[in-house]
């Protein structure tokens, strides 16, 4: 389940890029190295993602990820080290697609998350640039009202 991602990479593909983590500044530390910028994803690319990410996440291979699958991946993701914003945003994004039955199907996954690709790609070209990228993390942290 989520082989070869850490904790940040499953949250970037959930949220559509991960979390910064804020770590504190010794003075006589040195700057830390500029973080790489992301590349763009464009939208075929990213609907390949997603149903990478289902294709893990539905760990029987069913075609549907049960509220066991769910929380399994929420429990290896935490084992991470994954931050509560992080974890938060995994919840709401399965929620998004989970059915009043607690499942969550590939449609239903797929749907969700293109329709949040969709929305942050605020200039409509099909792509999500490393700016769209960011605006949609910094919206994903966002507290809910």
């Amino acid at each position: 389940m989520l082989k070869g991602l850490g904790a940040g990479a499953a949250a970037a593909l959930f949220t559509l890029a991960a979390p910064a983590a804020a770590q504190p500044m010794a003075q006589s530390a040195p700057a830390p190295a500029q973080a790489p910028t992301p590349p763009t994803i464009e939208r075929a690319q990213g609907e390949e993602m997603i149903k990478g990410m289902f294709a893990q996440v539905d760990a029987n291979h069913d075609g549907v990820a049960d509220a066991a699958e769910q929380a399994a991946v929420l429990e290896q993701v935490k084992a991470q080290g994954a931050p509560e914003t992080a974890l938060a945003a995994i919840r709401r994004i399965f929620a998004e697609g989970t059915g009043p039955d607690g499942k969550l199907t590939l449609a239903s996954f797929t749907k969700a998350r293109m329709t949040a690709f969709d929305k942050a790609d605020t200039n409509h070209d099909g792509k999500l640039d490393p700016a769209e990228q960011e605006a949609a993390r910094v919206a994903a942290e966002k507290p809910k009202s």
